[in-house]
């Protein structure tokens, strides 16, 4: 019996820079600016809580409802992971047991537990910046793309590219002939826009994955 040989398919880097990956890196970091807010809403009001009412008499539930406010915000950050992970990001929290108290200790007493403090304090200015990096990209790529359609919009019927704002620059848009190279420049943008997309998605997603994930440390 003869076997069958199964052909790979071919990578192709520059139609891999617009697959579906590429498009759940962009629902990623979008989904990322409400769940970026809602993560420091969460870190504002649980050390606001925390602070104010530890040395009360309510504190203990005021400190119980201000944890699981806490993690609740945690697994929907790792949740999200799942749009490019395919799966969402393990738990880390330790089996804890005892009285109320000393759950209460134990949990307070975990890495995981300031940690998504940490996760929660940081997350929106981590997929903030993501995300202005790709969609800088997306946007030059597509500015330089239509440029021909609205440089005459500007004052003075021209653009200046890369330099000042005078006769002397050599990057000036003034024409449909000066503005048509500039499509090919967009379409390799394009190209790179969505590599970066991709990139900085990723570079998110692990920062999720190091710090509401399992770890080597027994956290």
């Amino acid at each position: 019996m003869t076997a069958t040989a199964v052909a790979r398919p071919i990578s192709n880097p520059i139609a891999r820079a617009f697959d579906a990956d590429t498009a759940r890196s962009a629902g990623y970091l979008a989904v990322g600016f409400l769940t970026g807010i809602l993560g420091l809403i969460t870190f504002i009001l649980v050390v606001t809580f925390g602070a104010t009412f530890s040395a009360l008499i309510v504190g203990v539930p005021v400190l119980l409802a201000a944890l699981a406010v806490s993690r609740g915000m945690a697994e929907v950050e790792r949740r999200r992971a799942a749009i490019l992970l395919g799966t969402p990001v393990p738990m880390p929290y330790p089996l804890v047991s005892g009285s109320l108290l000393q759950r209460i200790r134990q949990w307070l007493a975990a890495p995981s537990t300031w940690r998504d403090l940490l996760h929660h304090l940081l997350v929106f200015p981590v997929t903030l910046t993501a995300a202005v990096v790709a969609l800088s990209f997306w946007a030059a790529a597509l500015g330089s793309m239509t440029l021909w359609t609205w440089y005459w919009s500007m004052p003075d019927d021209k653009i200046y590219l890369f330099g000042v704002w005078d006769s002397h620059n050599p990057f000036v848009i003034d024409s449909f002939g000066s503005a048509m190279p500039w499509v090919g420049v967009g379409i390799v943008l394009l190209w790179v826009a969505g590599w970066v997309t991709k990139a900085m998605a990723r570079m998110s997603v692990r920062y999720t994955e190091f710090l509401l994930g399992p770890s080597q440390s027994g956290r």
